[in-house]
């Protein structure tokens, strides 16, 4: 774990983050760092502005101001949480803005855009993944809400060519607490498991996790978890299933006001991460010659309406 650096002391030997686009998760991740004394700028389509007021946990409100990052100055240091279908995009785009040596850190449901964003990198610029469990959603357009107290683990992606603790310290101080591990793959595993069974199921039937506790939705539940064990174990990270389940059952419980964001990305009438997350599975199965008739009926009824 990595404590909260005093801000006071660190200030001035803070380099400067651009957080891109406007997500929760970007946002959340900009507010909380710039409250510790992190400088903070936003890398927009349209540069422009930005004011946000953001709720805390505590209930407290504080206003927050973000600039553009300035068009013509290298990244050095850049936070990327975007949908996961939109990573190999983003980086092409960002390819020519970032420095020899940038720290690049992509957060993001489902699984897929490593290995393809790793192929675009060069040697000497270092890739992470941060996976964390932080609920937070947009109000409107100006206001966002920390919605879930979470935690975060954070992987180098490729093998640093010179440690950055500056990326560590952001991480922590953004999205903490933080745990640092060799290898993220179990971690996305893990997360896949729960995220493919609730965020397909509440954006079908259009409703908060917490009704996926009902007796009706258990069945079906159970063997969605049981067919992505199948699938993880091919893969060679093996998750305990009734352990899983135990975890399906809290994040349910513990997020029963939540709406997932594929809920909310339905809703908004936006793409979602279906295949990146129900959808590699499906395709990680195929590898293995494994059917998964739950996770392929779910699929289906999901593109049958619209997403």
């Amino acid at each position: 774990m990595y404590p909260a650096m005093n801000s006071n002391a660190m200030q001035s030997a803070n380099p400067t983050w651009v957080v891109v686009g406007k997500g929760a998760i970007g946002l959340l991740a900009a507010c909380q760092a710039q409250l510790r004394q992190w400088p903070v700028a936003l890398w927009l389509r349209q540069p422009q502005p930005i004011q946000i007021d953001f709720r805390q946990l505590t209930q407290e409100h504080s206003q927050h101001h973000f600039s553009s990052w300035p068009v013509g100055t290298p990244i050095t240091h850049i936070f990327i949480a975007v949908k996961a279908f939109d990573v190999q995009s983003c980086l092409q785009q960002l390819l020519p803005h970032l420095s020899d040596d940038a720290q690049i850190v992509l957060s993001h449901n489902g699984m897929g855009t490593l290995e393809p964003a790793r192929a675009l990198l060069s040697s000497k610029q270092q890739l992470w993944f941060v996976s964390t469990t932080h609920g937070a959603y947009k109000a409107d357009k100006h206001q966002l809400i920390h919605s879930g107290s979470g935690q975060s683990v954070l992987a180098a992606v490729t093998a640093p060519p010179k440690p950055d603790s500056k990326v560590q310290q952001f991480v922590a101080d953004a999205l903490g607490p933080v745990t640092e591990v060799d290898n993220i793959e179990p971690c996305l595993w893990q997360k896949l498991a729960i995220n493919c069974l609730i965020n397909p199921l509440t954006a079908l039937h259009n409703i908060q996790n917490g009704e996926l506790a009902q007796a009706k939705y258990q069945p079906q539940l159970k063997q969605l978890l049981h067919e992505v064990c199948l699938v993880a174990e091919a893969e060679g990270y093996p998750l305990h299933e009734a352990s899983c389940w135990q975890l399906v059952q809290q994040v349910i419980e513990k997020t029963a006001a939540n709406r997932s964001s594929m809920l909310q990305d339905r809703r908004a009438n936006r793409p979602t991460e279906l295949d990146f997350i129900s959808g590699f599975v499906l395709k990680q199965a195929k590898k293995h010659q494994l059917t998964l008739p739950a996770h392929a009926c779910l699929y289906q009824q999901c593109q049958d309406a619209g997403f």
